[in-house]
Parts: C-alpha cells; structure tokens; sequence
C-alpha cells in the first residue's frame, strides 16, 4: 500500500495533477439522484400557512421540458402529502392523472402515468400539504416578544439550504435544475410578506391577503425565500437597487448600521465583479428564531436577528464587526452562489469558500480598524488543525446524500477554502486573479459550474497553469509542512505532509506558492515569490546563514518547521518582526509541539518573548493554545499551579489595556481588552473575577455603567462563578428583555455555571429561547462550564424532546458538539457507538472528526502534561 502511494506521488511530479480533475458543468453528466429527462422550467407556487396549527396547504403547476418519452417523473418531496398531481395540456386542460408513490428514504416522489408523456413543453399541476417546522427547515415558525408591547407574536421563514425546499413544495431539489419561481402566499391582513422578487400584488380574501410576488430569474430551489409576520422595513438605494432590512416591529432602526453597510458593499460588489447585482430589490431580513446564522436566498437573504441588528446601546464592537462580515459574506453569495451555482454538492466550496475569502476581502477593504485578515488567521489555524487529522476530506468531496451535503458546511469548505483562495490570490496577482474572476461570472451567469470552471477561467486572465497548481488544494486531503535547512550557498526547504494523531498517514504532494523574505528587525522587507514543484528545493538569492520568513504576510496555508539555528535567530529578534511574522512563528510552534516535531517549552519561550506586545492578533495566537492546554488539566491536582503561570504570562497585557477604554482609543485595543479579559476570566483570575462581580452590581443598579463590549465577558464571568442569588439575578435579566442578543447573552452565561448545570440544562427544553440558541446552551454547559457529563446524558435522555429544534445541519453537529468537552478516548468510543445505533441514516463525518479530536486531546494530555510539569518546575513563583 505505501509503495503504491509512493508510485502515485512520484507520477504527480512527473504529469499534471490536474489529469485527475472533473471536467467543465454539464447538466446531463452532473451527479445527483434524479433523471435529467424531464426538466423545470417555472414553478407557480401558492402556499396557505394555517399558522395556529402549524400546518400550510399549497398548489403548483410546474412547466417542464421533456427530452425523451417516458411514463414515470421523480422529484423531491420531503414530509409533504401530495393528494393530487395532473398532467396539464396547453390550455390548462387535465390531460393525465398521475398515481403517487413515495421513497420517504430517498426524499422522492414518482409520479407514474396510463401513457407516456411525450417529448416537450407540458405542465404538471400539484396540490400538498405540510408542517410548519419549529427548526430552520423548509417552512418554520419563530415564536418572538413584541418590541415595546412584549407580547407573543409568530414570524414565518424559510431555510431550504442543503435540501429542505422539498419540504414546503415538491421540486427538482438540485442545484443543477435551475428554474424560474413565483410565489403566492395567503397570509393575515396584519401581516407583511417578502420573498426573492419584489410583491405584482395584493388582494384581500376570506383568509386574509394573497401576496403575489414578481417571478425570478432561474435559479436553483434552495434560494427560494418566504418570511411573513408583523414587520416592519427601512430603505437605501445603491446603483438603482432597493436595499431593505426587515425586521419585527419596533426594531427596525437597529438595523441602520446593516443597511449603511449592504450600501456600501453592494456597489463594492458590482465594481469587482464586473457585472451588476440583477435583482430590481434587495432585502435583508432579521428574524428572531428558527435557525442560527444567514442564508443567502437571492434578493432576500435571512438572517438570526442578533447577526443583524445593531444596538449602539447594547451591542459590543464584536457584535458590529460580525454583522458587516456576515453581510459581505451572504451578499457575496448573490454573485457566487446565486448568479453562478455549484453543479452539485461536492464542489460546495465555489459557494462557500469563495464567499468567505470575498466577504473577508471586502470587510477588511472598509475597516481596516478591525485587522480582519489578520484575525481571519485564526479560523485558518482552525482548519489546518482539522486538516491534520485522518477524518478531514478534500475541499472538492463526494456527495452522495443530502446528509453528507449539510455534512459539507465545515471549516475545510469555508476557511479553507477561502485561505487557498488568498494564496492563490497572491500568487497570480490581484489584477489577474480579478480579471479571471469577472471572466468566470460573465461566462456562468444564471449556470452552474465545476471547479474546472474556474479554473480555466484564471488560467486565461494570468496565463498560468492553474489547474495543475490547484488541483493538490482542492482535490486531496491535508496541508504540506514545509521545512528548511541550511547549505553552504544558501537554504533549502523541503515538503512533507503534516498531520496530526495519524499513523502511517499516505504521503502527498504539493505546489505550494512560497512567499518569503528576509528576517530584518523592525523592518519588512520586499517578499520574494517562489513555486515548490518539487519535494526540495534551493530557495533563489539567498546567502548562507541568511535569516528567513517564510510565508510572509501571513497569506500561505502551510506549517512552517524552521532548523534550530534559524528557530534560534528568530526566537531572539520575535519582538522586532512584522505582525505576520509573529502570529505564524506562534501557530506554527504551537502545532509542531502537537505534532511532535518540537518540545513544548519552544512554545513557551516565544510567547514568554512575546509577552510585552501590545498587537491583538498576536494575543490571539498566544491565549490560544494557553487555553487548550487549561483544559487537558481538567480533573488534575496540577492546574492550579499551570493556571498560575497561564495567567502570569497574560496579566501584564490586561494591566497595560485596563477595564476602561481611554479617549481617542484605537477600535483594535478595545477587542484586545476583551480577549484578554475573556482569557482570564478562563483560567479564574482572582482579580478579574472580583472585578467582573463588582461591576454587575454596579450594572444591575445602573446599566449605563457597564460599556456595551464588555457586558457578554462579564456576564459570562460571573455566571462562571455564580451562586444561586447570581444565576436566578441572570436568569430573570434573560427572561425580561426583548433584545435576542442580550438574551443569549444572559442565558450563555448561565449555562457557564458549573454548580448549576441541571438547571441550565433544563432550560434548553422549553420556550425562553429560540430553538437555535436553546439547543447551544449544552455545548456551553460541556465546554465553557466544563460538565460534559452532564450535558452528554441530558443530551441522550432528552434526544425526543431536543430533535424538533434541530435543523438537518444542527442534527448532524449537535451531539459531536456536546462531546467535544471530554479528554478521554473511552467518551470518543461512546459517541461513534451511540450515534451509529440511535440516529442510523445519520452522516457519520462530524462524529469520525468529533471522536478523533477527544482521542487526539488524550493522548495530548498523556504526553504533555507530564512535560509542562518539568517547564513549571522551572519557574519561580508568580514568573
């Protein structure tokens, strides 16, 4: 076997290895389990919630072409009854009845007719009916606290993202079945309705309204959007399109800072791409429950309301940088996604990963304050760390199953995704890479496409062979480990694969785009641009006993393993490198001491180097890994005194930035104070929990004292070491407001009580949060109150009760997540065992990735603390 692998490395360096990649988007060979002989063109849809009941009727007729004749049509439908379904002539006239049967496994529907339907356009009309859901799928409800009055109000919203659109009507529930939709939906005279396209119409009935909306262009059913309730909207225009942020009454003007932002990125979009938003509207919507992020429907993008609206009042400088960021991501959907589609679920990553890496792009373009490249570094670690381990998959994954599609949503699809992109970025050239980029939406607009696709269309704009570049990023799991040693005229540097807890793992290859430049202190020196195309090379115009960056500005995904003597200069002169330099020396360090290519007290000695600096990305890097080892203490006599030097390495930075923000104040230096403080409030800081407690007090008699960007720290804090006065004070705060994020604030920082976990346990069964956020309070009780026990057997003994507030993407992470708080192997046992005979049919790809990172936490903690221990025997006291 390992020769075999051997052989296959050996002929990707002599052949291409894009000889192995899919060819350019083609319906007929796209995958996916329906025929490709009978086709939609438009659905007329009408759909009737009886909201009280939490049922809806609806009808549809759905022109389709047929290729060949054929007796028998399959669909999607998914917890729909379908009674009837007619073959339409072209006057509307029954021409055929259809028998109905259903595989509810498949989620199909076959219609099957006397005689053959023959070849061309005919109609096929549907009548169904279904269940509003209480979690994101398909049709849900949203159960909310009016703004003001405080009454019970019900929302309604649609989330159809992987597969769920099957749920509200029968359809070609796959992305390569583009078609053009319009929507008629009955709905209370009270109520207001918004959907893709803006509303042809409203007419009162028995029942209340009919909203007819405008028909789309074709696009993929998952897009399709349908939000109805008592709302209420504030407008902008940019380049001729309506922007709007919808939200429930009384809370619309908390969306002003959304809709300011979706301006300005609306034109930024329409300049780099080349082509103009299409849509005559654009709506943001907020909705307060049901799901838990944003969906990029096209002209109608939903979002969790906390990831929307913004309360100078109440929300922090992290709560408005992530609402920009989201709103870049989800409107750069409109373009990739929306406009251009994947061809299937396997190439996810031209949605998701694109979005990312723009939505990044665009947000660090307009606020530069928030260093938002170089804390998106931080999700990179997070993927290569994923990317490390046996269970990872290629950004470019098969799908077979609408369980392994919402599988596909990971931190592989987005940041890694999205970090290749950067690389890519950088190497081609900003220009190129740009001028590619608007060749591909020009040529794919309302399609789909295959990675293929792009890449032949970069290939043009920067006349390099990007397919063979590429397709070891995107086709193969993992990330190479570059390496460097000193020769006599210079360095060379070498590539292996880097893993994690893998043994025997298959050996791969790389081109890996190299930007490095030479180390000089305080200063940052031109980068030089080098492709590895082979497994070692001499680095260009270098001279001996030269002190190197490699990956310079921070834009490559690859670890880095430095030979002692050049770790040894750049150890001496950290303080004096480039930002960059400093976050990747630290996560490169600290995942060689995981691996086992470096000793743990290289870890400590940079960030004992470090610890004067004053920048948050680097804190970010050093609180980190500080934190990971905390918790390998868990149950050990010795944390007390590793916590004692945690916190020493941390304090100074806390004293240098204080409780309070000072006048004229940089935006970055108030996102550091919160890091910081949230890092020792983690490792239980006798000061800073007194000071936490202090100033809830103060905040309890007199909210104004206490600035918004600290109040989710210190509620956690406190509820951290809460006793029962405090947690029911926390509690009754999170039962009186309106507000979702402060909602989730409070309700967070109960469940961080560790002496109160069956209470905050009990919480997630009832009705006082919305469904996303109820089902989230037994992570936090696993993890941040470290009772993974507890929230482990609430989580089995409770499975009936909790699975109507999880969406098929919630249901495939959830008990991965609350496992995730154990260190031992025998828990990682448990859970690969106990979801493989309560939940079959469950895709098994976040439970393999959950079970191997408990696994990889235990034989950490085998092997490290013993070795931290001898560090710590060295230190004084309070060093």
């Amino acid at each position: 076997m390992h020769r075999l692998l051997g052989l296959v490395a050996m002929i990707a360096l002599a052949w291409p290895i894009s000889i192995f990649a899919e060819g350019p988007f083609q319906f007929q060979t796209t995958p996916g389990k329906l025929p490709k002989d009978v086709v939609p063109k438009s659905y007329d849809i009408q759909v009737k919630p009886a909201i009280a009941e939490r049922t809806f009727t609806g009808s549809e007729t759905v022109v389709v072409e047929v290729s060949k004749p054929t007796k028998t049509i399959t669909l999607n439908s998914n917890a729909l009854t379908i009674p009837s379904a007619k073959l339409l002539g072209a006057a509307g006239r029954i021409e055929a009845e259809a028998a109905i049967s259903f595989d509810a496994p498949q989620q199909t529907v076959t219609l099957t007719f006397e005689h053959e339907v023959a070849v061309g356009t005919h109609q096929l009309a549907f009548d169904f009916a279904g269940k509003i859901n209480e979690a994101g799928e398909g049709l849900f409800a949203a159960t909310y606290q009016e703004e003001g009055s405080g009454a019970k109000k019900v929302m309604l919203g649609t989330q159809m993202e992987a597969t769920d659109a099957r749920r509200m009507f029968p359809c070609w529930d796959e992305p390569s079945f583009r078609a053009r939709f319009r929507l008629s939906a009955t709905v209370p005279n009270e109520f207001i309705a918004v959907s893709n396209m803006p509303i042809e119409r409203e007419e009162k009935t028995s029942a209340g309204k009919e909203v007819r909306f405008g028909e789309t262009p074709p696009m993929a059913s998952y897009l399709v959007v349908f939000c109805a309730g008592e709302l209420e909207a504030i407008h902008g225009e940019t380049d001729g399109v309506k922007i709007s942020v919808v939200t429930t009454k009384g809370k619309a003007e908390t969306g002003r800072y959304a809709l300011e932002s979706a301006e300005k990125i609306l034109h930024y979009y329409d300049e780099y791409f080349g082509i103009k938003f299409p849509l005559p509207k654009l709506d943001l919507i907020a909705v307060p429950g049901g799901f838990g992020g944003a969906m990029e429907n096209w002209g109608g993008i939903v979002f969790f309301e906390s990831g929307l609206l913004y309360d100078p009042k109440k929300s922090s400088e992290e709560t408005k940088e992530g609402i920009f960021e989201v709103i870049a991501h989800e409107m750069a959907h409109q373009w990739f996604g929306d406009l251009v589609t994947m061809a299937w679920w396997d190439n996810l990553w031209l949605n998701e990963g694109f979005a990312s890496w723009m939505g990044t792009k665009c947000s660090d373009h307009f606020n530069p304050q928030w260093q938002v490249w170089l804390r998106a570094d931080g999700e990179k670690q997070y993927a290569m760390v994923t990317d490390s381990l046996s269970t990872t998959h290629p950004i470019q994954q098969p799908v077979k199953s609408e369980s392994e599609a919402d599988s596909a949503f990971d931190e592989i699809t987005y940041q890694k995704g999205q970090s290749f992109l950067r690389m890519l970025e950088t190497y081609l050239g900003e220009d190129d890479f740009r001028d590619g980029i608007r060749g591909y939406m020009q040529a794919h607009k309302f399609s789909n496409t295959t990675t293929a696709d792009l890449w032949q269309a970069l290939a043009i704009s920067s006349r390099k062979p990007v397919a063979a570049i590429a397709a070891s990023w995107t086709e193969q799991p993992g990330l190479p480990l570059v390496s460097t040693s000193p020769t006599d005229s210079g360095l060379t540097i070498s590539q292996e694969r880097f893993t994690l807890h893998q043994k025997n793992p298959a050996p791969l290859f790389w081109k890996i785009p190299i930007a490095y430049a030479e180390a000089v202190p305080n200063k940052s020196p031109a980068v030089r641009n080098f492709l590895l195309e082979a497994h070692s090379a001499a680095l260009p115009d270098l001279k001996p006993a030269q002190t190197v960056i490699l990956n310079a500005g921070d834009v490559g995904y690859y670890r880095v393993r430095y030979d002692d003597a050049m770790f040894g200069r750049l150890l001496a002169m950290a303080p004096q490198l480039p930002v960059t330099a400093k976050i990747d020396l630290l996560a490169d360090t600290w995942a060689l001491v995981r691996a086992e290519h470096a000793p743990v007290a290289n870890l400590f000695r940079l960030i004992e180097t470090l610890r004067n600096e004053n920048e948050l990305p680097v804190w970010d890097r050093i609180t980190s890994p500080l934190l990971y080892l905390d918790a390998l203490y868990i149950g050990s006599d010795e944390r007390p005194a590793y916590r004692q030097y945690a916190r020493s390495l941390i304090q100074p930075i806390f004293q240098r930035v204080g409780w309070t923000s000072q006048p004229n104040e940089p935006v970055a230096t108030g996102l550091l104070r919160v890091s910081v403080l949230n890092a020792l409030g983690e490792l239980r800081d006798p000061a800073v929990i007194a000071g936490a407690q202090e100033r809830f007090q103060k905040f309890l008699a007199e909210p104004a004292t206490l600035a918004p960007d600290l109040r989710a720290t210190i509620f956690t804090i406190v509820g951290a070491n809460a006793d029962q006065k405090t947690w029911d004070r926390l509690h009754q705060l999170g039962l009186a407001t309106k507000n979702i994020e402060e909602k989730q604030n409070y309700y967070f920082a109960l469940a961080a009580a560790p002496n109160f976990a069956a209470q905050s346990l009990a919480l997630s069964l009832g009705d006082e949060l919305p469904a996303s956020r109820a089902t989230a309070l037994l992570i936090v009780v696993s993890g941040v109150a470290e009772q993974p026990q507890a929230a482990w057997d609430f989580a089995k003994g409770h499975q009936k009760e909790l699975a109507p507030k999880l969406d098929s993407l919630g249901l495939t992470r959830f008990l991965p997540g609350v496992a995730r708080g154990f260190n031992d192997a025998a828990h990682a046992t448990e859970l690969e065992t106990y979801v493989r005979a309560t939940l079959p049919g469950t895709s098994m790809s976040e439970v393999d990735k959950a079970a191997e990172q408990i696994r990889t936490r235990a034989d950490l903690k085998a092997r490290l603390l013993p070795e931290i221990g001898k560090w710590l025997a060295t230190k004084t006291p309070g060093a």
